[in-house]
């Protein structure tokens, strides 16, 4: 058996944005690789028999169905449309392939930034724009008065302007004077109609094709972006607009049109706060009447975490008066349908991650991880649970190589069960002795799986025992169960000690004085927060971290709305309480030497907040490190430039090296 390289990752194969044709038995989707230039190729692949074959060698991600065999999608491929972007200009290029004959052929153009697009009736398309309320402009402009708009947009890139909250967004830049608004355009007559103000932020939509409706939830707002919306129904035929749920009433997740009425999952958040799971509501466009389907308590999407995904896809579908969604259930994430009277039921259990799936009947066409193989499109009769592995993609890049099983422990039985997972090294031998990691996921609301994580196995190849596991702030077991508020670093610090207890016990091979210790966002939260109260682990590695809740309420991107909510405080009630949750209050306590991995661009959890506690540690003369990554935001370990991602993941593997292996070096 080889050993999982560090880069290896830059082999595998990842999909996203699955769609299914609207009549025929076929799907399309994304295929996305790392290349040679330190990018990400996206290309366009069609599901059909059971078997893939790929359909664009471009960089094409963004694209609908036209009709059953005619793909319209975003692409960059003309000279002059590359050039008008360089001068600054926007604009979208569309092109349409037909899956039975050979090349692609440009259809048209549009001189705003398309984010999203659906097929209208017509022929018309509703469209989704990144509009900027200066620049945006030039497309309405010409001769002198654009040149003179170009000029000004070129003299202000060195400048950046703040006049809102949130003025920036992480994995999105600076997004002053920014919206996402509502359109339609008309390719007869070449023209854009805006169905929504400059100032009004679109965060999703749903289109009633049959009846030629929109159902679109956002905020209006000049100064301050709530995080509670309004509900709303455009009817595109007359542009009549109704307002069925008030802005700042609520926090709106998705809606989705069904027979009769709008499907929709929402929360006051007056019980959990901001991450208060959504209910199912079904409400009347035209009494704007709400109907409680289900007191909803389970996690919409899949929340299972791993480091082989690229891109995003759907995760709900109407299909008659029934609605199907994946939904995380503590480590694995099930095909769940609910009837037209809120009832649930499974109807597709799965043991592993659904990232995306689609519907043809009784068809389920899915991305999915399971059996501890990277992502691969799967085919589910859902009417007999049968189902095919259609591609395989990533079976050369594991063929020959020591995968790690993830096998399960027990550790805690009241008042909540608890659970996770150990990775024992490669050529695993039960009279030796071996160093350890414990790995801590995200969020917190998020959840790891018993699936493939390219870090965990580079470990366990290299040696390593790898621990991890679900503690109390989790996701997919209910509200109760992940609610933090105002107790970060008590329940959730006691459950990661008892896991590890529990893990040496359960596995004595471990040498309890070479146990590392990492994670990322939450993870690196945690990291500092244990530090700081114990010094069990030999090093560690906080990444994307935050240290001090006092700064992270004023420089994250949803400091305001996260931060104040996480810590059920605001620095002007209550800063004892804030800073008592702060791993940076326990910095002068700390003797473990720690990396600090960070991104200039992270606005999630900025940079400061590590460099707060690197520099706490340094001057109370603690060996520590820290490694800076320029444009690249907080999902680096993810989505980054590849020769990053290879970096950040030898820094870590490195300094565990240089602790958890120091008498064999």
């Amino acid at each position: 058996m080889q050993k999982i390289r560090l880069d290896q990752f830059t082999e595998y194969r990842f999909c996203s944005n699955l769609q299914a044709s609207p009549q025929a038995e076929t799907a399309a989707f994304v295929v996305t690789q790392a290349n040679a230039d330190n990018g990400y190729d996206h290309h366009l692949w069609l599901l059909e028999n059971q078997t893939v074959r790929q359909l664009t060698s471009f960089n094409e991600s963004n694209y609908i169905w036209e009709d059953e065999q005619t793909l319209l999608f975003v692409s960059l491929r003309d000279s002059k449309d590359k050039e008008a972007l360089a001068a600054g200009e926007e604009r979208t290029a569309f092109y349409r392939l037909n899956i039975r004959q050979g090349e692609a052929q440009k259809a048209f153009t549009i001189p705003y930034t398309v984010t999203g697009f659906k097929k209208m009736q017509d022929g018309k398309l509703l469209l989704t724009i990144r509009y900027h309320q200066m620049y945006s402009q030039l497309a309405e402009l010409a001769g002198e008065e654009k040149e003179a708009l170009l000029k000004k947009k070129k003299e202000e890139q060195d400048y950046q302007i703040v006049s809102e909250s949130p003025y920036y967004f992480d994995g999105a830049g600076f997004t002053n004077g920014l919206r996402n608004r509502l359109a339609v355009y008309d390719p007869i007559k070449e023209t854009v109609d805006f169905l929504t103000a400059p100032t009004f932020a679109v965060s999703g939509l749903d289109l009633d094709e049959d009846t030629n409706r929109v159902v679109f939830w956002g905020a209006e707002f000049a100064a301050v972006k709530e995080v509670k919306e309004g509900l709303y129904v455009v009817n595109l035929n007359d542009k009549k607009m109704d307002c069925l749920i008030e802005p700042k009433k609520m926090q709106i997740s998705f809606a989705h049109w069904r027979k009769n009425g709008i499907l929709c999952a929402i929360s006051d958040g007056v019980r959990y706060g901001a991450g208060e799971t959504p209910k199912l509501f079904l409400i009347d466009s035209q009494t704007k009447a709400q109907t409680l389907l289900n007191d909803n308590d389970a996690t919409f999407g899949n929340a299972v975490g791993t480091d082989c995904a690229f891109g995003a896809s759907s995760t709900r579908k109407v299909a008659g008066e029934d609605f199907y969604a994946v939904m995380t259930d503590a480590d694995h994430t099930p095909l769940v349908q609910f009837d037209k009277q809120g009832k649930r039921r499974v109807v597709l259990p799965f043991d592993g991650a659904i990232f995306g799936f689609d519907l043809h009947g009784d068809t389920a066409y899915l991305i999915a991880m399971k059996d501890m193989q990277l992502q691969e499109i799967y085919q589910a009769d859902l009417k007999t649970g049968e189902l095919v592995q259609c591609s395989h993609f990533n079976q050369a890049a594991l063929q020959d190589h020591y995968v790690a099983l993830p096998e399960r422990l027990d550790y805690a039985e009241t008042p909540d069960r608890l659970w996770g997972w150990v990775l024992k090294p490669k050529d695993y031998d039960p009279s030796k002795i071996y160093p350890a990691i414990l790995d801590i996921h995200g969020g917190p609301r998020a959840a790891y799986g018993p699936i493939f994580y390219h870090e965990m196995q580079l470990w366990a190849n290299a040696g390593y025992f790898v621990f991890f596991c679900n503690v109390h702030g989790s996701d997919g077991r209910g509200d109760a169960f992940a609610d933090l508020r105002g107790k970060f670093g008590t329940i959730d610090f006691d459950d990661f000690m008892q896991f590890t207890d529990a893990v040496l016990k359960a596995y004595p091979q471990i040498d309890p004085n070479r146990i590392g210790v990492t994670g990322g966002s939450y993870g690196g939260y945690m990291t500092n927060w244990i530090i700081g109260h114990t010094d069990r682990f030999v090093c560690a590695a906080s990444q994307r971290s935050i240290s001090n809740w006092v700064s992270e309420n004023m420089v994250s991107d949803i400091g305001f709305s996260f931060g104040n909510d996480q810590m059920d405080a605001t620095p002007w009630s209550d800063v004892n309480k804030i800073w008592d949750q702060s791993p940076l209050k326990a910095a002068n306590q700390c003797v473990t030497p720690t990396l600090f991995i960070h991104s200039f661009e992270d606005y999630r959890c900025p940079i400061q907040e590590g460099m707060q506690m690197y520099n706490a540690l340094v001057h109370h003369g603690v060996q520590a490190r820290m490694c800076l990554f320029k444009g690249e935001s907080h999902g680096l370990s993810r989505g980054g430039k590849p020769l990053h991602r290879i970096r950040r993941l030898q820094e870590i593997t490195d300094w565990m090296n240089q602790f958890c292996k120091k008498e064999e070096n």
